[in-house]
């Protein structure tokens, strides 16, 4: 009788063990909250990688940014990174933002990236363009099966293609924070 009480005891602590591993996990999201209000950001990375050597880094993010404890506002933050040298994107206010996703183009505004421009460690310079997003838009982008991202700067155009892993992170985070 002893030997299977001991028995169950293991199964059940097993299995204790291995359901929490089968459940659905968050996106990898950093939440960060500020100081002086309390109030909460999610932010969501998602690298989108370049074929062959990229001469530059570049994310379209997500974020939900909280401005009182019931109400928050969803973003996607293009961010771009490269070599001193290369200089920057220079990203100005307007319509700079184009996801097409299975073939159908969605402009966003944004207010540029003036304000959020700054030396990266010794080499580089980073810059960041915020652009409201509605769920909707979101919930599109994650739906899609071909997305293409195109970021307008004054020293160029960036173009990127989502991955496996750009469309996991993207339908995650709506899964979670955009539903």
């Amino acid at each position: 009788m002893m030997k299977i009480k001991a028995i169950s005891f293991l199964l059940a602590a097993a299995a204790t063990a291995f359901l929490p591993g089968c459940a659905t996990h968050a996106p990898d999201v950093s939440s960060y909250y500020d100081q002086a209000t309390g109030l909460r950001t999610d932010l969501m990375e998602n690298e989108l990688e370049a074929p062959g050597q990229p001469r530059e880094i570049v994310w379209l993010n997500a974020s939900r940014v909280f401005h009182n404890s019931k109400t928050s506002e969803l973003f996607l933050e293009a961010s771009y990174m490269a070599m001193k040298e290369r200089g920057y994107l220079e990203i100005p206010p307007g319509k700079t933002l184009t996801v097409i996703a299975d073939g159908k183009p969605m402009m966003f505004d944004g207010t540029g990236s003036s304000n959020m421009r700054k030396a990266y460690k010794k080499d580089f310079v980073r810059e960041t363009a915020l652009y409201p997003v509605s769920r909707a838009d979101l919930q599109k982008i994650a739906n899609a099966r071909n997305v293409k991202v195109q970021i307008k700067g004054a020293n160029g155009l960036i173009e990127r293609e989502f991955k496996a892993e750009n469309f996991q992170r993207i339908r995650k985070f709506v899964s979670y924070y955009a539903v």
